[in-house]
């Protein structure tokens, strides 16, 4: 479990990559989030990526069991 102020900088950086997710959404042609010195820009053909980053982020805060995507079974009936 992180410390008080990792999940504050985590809740942040959560915050910040939902809300660049959105303007990716809306059109806005690019993105940058910055975070422990770095930048990093996300293009429209990046949201992948940056949906892996939170994904990663929700994992971090306890929000996600696993940052991995689970895969559907498949029932045949």
């Amino acid at each position: 479990m992180p410390s008080t102020d990792e999940r504050l900088t985590l809740e942040t950086r959560l915050g910040e990559a939902k809300l660049a997710l959105h303007r990716l959404e809306i059109g806005q042609s690019a993105v940058t989030l910055s975070y422990d010195g770095e930048s990093v820009t996300y293009s429209g053909a990046d949201r992948s990526s940056l949906r892996a980053y939170i994904r990663d982020l929700e994992t971090k805060l306890g929000l996600r069991r696993s940052s991995r995507p689970r895969g559907r079974g498949v029932i045949f009936g």
